[in-house]
């Protein structure tokens, strides 16, 4: 018996050590997967290092700054990545320190004020956790930097939408109509 392992294992240790080494580098590389939500995926930024964690919060609070059910959103951009990819590409380092700043505090000031993490809190209280937030005197200035920009980044996705434009200003592409036969 033992002959017949030692025997099996000398004429096949090529593949008895190909096989090791594929269990251990997929067991080396377990840690690192992510089998808890596969459904959602966050673009990367140059200068935006965040976390899934993170993608979500300010996903939040542009769903709590302006309600985006009913609402048409882009094929190609959504209004998260729109607000991202401008902070990303038009702010400087500077600035893009205080918004990443100001996350931070405002994620430490909810959970202090709350108790909670923000996106466990409901629409009413995520609604007045920016009031009091953003009304706040004695708030950091990172913060107040990450609410404002927060704000006027998600108005403006809505507001230079190709839908908003047409639809409630009546906006008409350049060469608009052509109107051939026209009395004078």
């Amino acid at each position: 018996m033992y002959l017949l392992i030692i025997y099996l294992f000398f004429m096949k240790r090529r593949q008895a050590i190909r096989q090791i080494v594929i269990v251990s580098s997929g067991l080396a590389l377990l840690p690192s997967c992510d089998f808890q939500s596969t459904a959602k995926t966050f673009k990367t930024y140059q200068h935006l290092p965040l976390e899934k964690g993170q993608y979500e919060l300010i996903e939040g609070v542009q769903a709590a700054i302006f309600p985006m059910k009913n609402m048409p959103v882009s094929d190609t951009e959504t209004p998260l990545d729109y607000m991202l990819t401008r902070i990303n590409d038009c702010y400087s380092m500077e600035d893009i320190k205080k918004y990443l700043g100001g996350l931070n505090d405002f994620q430490k000031q909810v959970s202090d004020t709350f108790n909670k993490s923000f996106e466990k809190l409901n629409s009413e209280q995520k609604i007045e956790a920016l009031n009091t937030l953003s009304a706040d005197k004695t708030a950091s200035y990172p913060m107040q930097v990450f609410i404002q920009t927060n704000k006027k980044l998600t108005v403006e996705y809505f507001t230079q939408s190709e839908e908003y434009q047409v639809n409630h200003f009546g906006f008409e592409f350049v060469p608009s109509r052509y109107v051939g036969c026209v009395k004078t």
